[in-house]
């Protein structure tokens, strides 16, 4: 029994079929379904029972998912600390999604990085649900979350934020000289909106719902400039941070009847190790005000 065999059983146990678990691991299907023969082999046991639909385990199979989620996870942890001794500690790999690069990326890139020249920072900017699955994957040390409950169990988040989403509509539109606007006076307004993977997306399209309207989107996007665009062209309605939102001239900004605010919070996964360049930053959001 190795780590690499542990790990392809792991994948197995999550994915539930070889061919999902290959192509997250990149690796060829008939390694992976060796490297599962050899731990059978080894032990004398059954893991799965292969079922036309997938991969089952076995009551030995689940017994070794328990115990080999410990190992994997110690090893990790013994992983990235021995790389942090070395040079690895100045890398941070940071996740943010698009609407919050352009409120909070000025102040990091001019005081952080020049607070900290040793550290690069790699930042990827995604969705909060991509965001999530490339720090499972390891693929961010940590990211920007936006939220309005309580995260994630499996994350620690510090709280950096708070903001107001507000409609942004046509200085010349009927709706612009409003103070409040209730969601049903949207029913047939065209609207360009964000991707479903983004969280202010999600709460909008959750309010539509529970009153009853179906929004008419023309366009959702994942660039903040491509909503900006929209925006400014004035032929649909949109939804921004109030802050962002600020810049734009052409549009009047309207808080909702209900007003959406957003909860922003620097996240990682909870009992990973710290490195410097992670703890650094984690010092530099506690004690910098960003709003």
């Amino acid at each position: 029994m190795n780590l690499i065999q542990l790990k392809y059983f792991q994948a197995v146990c999550t994915y539930q079929t070889v061919s999902a678990a290959a192509a997250r691991l990149h690796i060829s299907q008939p390694s992976l379904s060796s490297a599962i023969a050899a731990l059978e082999k080894e032990f004398h046991v059954e893991l799965f029972r292969r079922r036309h639909n997938g991969m089952q385990l076995t009551a030995a199979g689940e017994q070794l998912r328990e115990m080999s989620k410990e190992l994997l996870s110690h090893a990790d942890s013994v992983e990235k600390t021995m790389h942090a001794l070395g040079q690895e500690k100045k890398r941070l790999r940071v996740g943010i999604p698009p609407m919050l690069s352009s409120l909070l990326l000025p102040k990091i890139y001019g005081e952080f990085l020049l607070q900290h020249p040793e550290i690069n920072m790699y930042v990827s900017e995604v969705g909060r649900r991509a965001l999530h699955t490339r720090l499972n994957d390891d693929i961010l040390d940590m990211f920007f979350v936006s939220h309005n409950t309580a995260p994630e169990r499996d994350l620690v988040t510090i709280p950096v934020t708070r903001v107001e989403v507000v409609c942004c509509v046509p200085k010349q539109h009927p709706l612009a000289g409003k103070d409040r606007l209730h969601l049903r006076e949207l029913a047939d307004v065209p609207l360009v909106m964000f991707r479903d993977s983004f969280f202010q997306t999600e709460e909008l399209k959750r309010r539509f719902a529970l009153a009853g309207i179906e929004p008419n989107i023309v366009l959702q996007t994942d660039q903040l400039s491509s909503l900006s665009s929209i925006l400014n062209s004035n032929v649909a309605v949109g939804f921004m941070f109030r802050e962002l939102a600020q810049s734009i001239d052409s549009v009047a900004l309207l808080s909702l009847n209900e007003p959406l605010y957003v909860d922003i919070s620097l996240a990682w996964k909870k009992g990973v190790y710290m490195t410097e360049a992670m703890q650094k930053f984690r010092e530099f959001i506690e004690n910098t005000k960003l709003d």
